[in-house]
């Protein structure tokens, strides 16, 4: 029997980031249906349950670096991590083989995760294919390993 992130998480826990994950995917496909392309944004659960979207400030920039965006997103969580317990950062990512959408998920109380999801464009909508989750560092709620 292969045991899964689930297995081990409590259910609070899977909850808040099923949460977040469907919130990023909506707001992922209507930005890739009404624009093909979107810059990398944030989303949060807040302590009191409430949810936030995170957009970073890319200056006077027309045409800011991604990484760029994702750092300035990472700081800007991270400052108010204290109030938020389950945080989301999302990207449009390219490879060789495919588009997907890459949703890094960290709780507070728990653990951190990328979640990939590749997709297709068709002349009407996205197609979103089965996604993968791997466990990663956290970036919001860095814990020591001691």
């Amino acid at each position: 029997m292969v045991t899964t992130w689930r297995d081990t998480t409590a259910e609070h826990v899977q909850s808040d980031l099923d949460r977040l994950l469907n919130t990023a995917l909506r707001f992922a496909d209507e930005m890739l249906t009404k624009h093909g392309v979107f810059y990398p944004y944030g989303a949060a659960i807040t302590r009191t349950g409430d949810e936030q979207v995170f957009a970073a400030d890319p200056g006077e920039e027309d045409d800011p670096n991604p990484s760029e965006v994702l750092t300035s997103l990472v700081n800007g969580m991270s400052e108010d991590a204290r109030t938020l317990r389950a945080a989301a950062l999302v990207s449009d990512v390219t490879s060789d083989r495919t588009d997907a959408v890459m949703i890094h998920l960290e709780h507070a109380d728990s653990m951190a995760m990328t979640v990939l999801v590749p997709y297709r464009k068709t002349e009407a909508e996205i197609e979103f294919d089965d996604l993968t989750a791997t466990p990663t560092e956290a970036l919001i709620w860095r814990r020591s390993l001691c």
